[in-house]
């Protein structure tokens, strides 16, 4: 009876350890996975009259990828730190627009959407609106299109409002 017993309990163990390696295998190779599925960055159009943004966002990626696209405005100082690491979009204070405490909002535009969006009372400055997409398989890699400057309100010195088509930093 113990040698059965000790058979099955090798079997067990064996077939333990083949399924806990091919669990670490598809874990390992699943975030290559995604990221390999090239996320194409969304079209966004932005303009500015008074303390409003005006928006416009097309996501261009294919309904089977999964992926949410969605334009934010950005105090303009943050612009640089969101182009080097775009998940910078989730700290606290950088986004003006959308309200990213609310996962939903990340996924304005679903694949081959279009979506207009205007977002009133914006505080007097100069922002960045930045579109970005990111795959539901792989949440924590966005993928983010220009920043376009916009100068929102009536700045100090007399400076019109209005809107920039050219890149941040141009």
């Amino acid at each position: 009876m113990q040698v059965a017993t000790r058979g099955g309990l090798k079997r067990l163990a064996g077939g333990a350890a083949i399924a806990v390696a091919t669990v670490a295998t598809v874990t390992m190779t699943m975030p290559a996975t995604a990221s390999a599925a090239s996320i194409l960055p969304p079209e966004v159009n932005a303009s500015s009259s008074g303390n409003s943004i005006t928006m416009s966002i097309k996501n261009p990626n294919p309904i089977l990828s999964l992926t949410g696209c969605q334009a934010f405005v950005v105090n303009a100082a943050d612009v640089p730190a969101v182009v080097e690491n775009p998940v910078k979009l989730l700290d606290p204070g950088v986004v003006v627009y959308p309200n990213v405490a609310n996962p939903l909002t990340l996924f304005g535009a679903l694949p081959g959407m279009t979506v207009n969006s205007t977002t009133n009372e914006i505080p007097t400055g100069v922002y960045g609106v930045i579109g970005g997409c990111v795959s539901l398989l792989d949440l924590m890699n966005p993928v983010i299109d220009s920043p376009k400057i916009m100068q929102v309100g009536l700045l100090p010195g007399g400076s019109s409002d209005g809107s920039s088509a050219l890149p941040f930093g141009s």
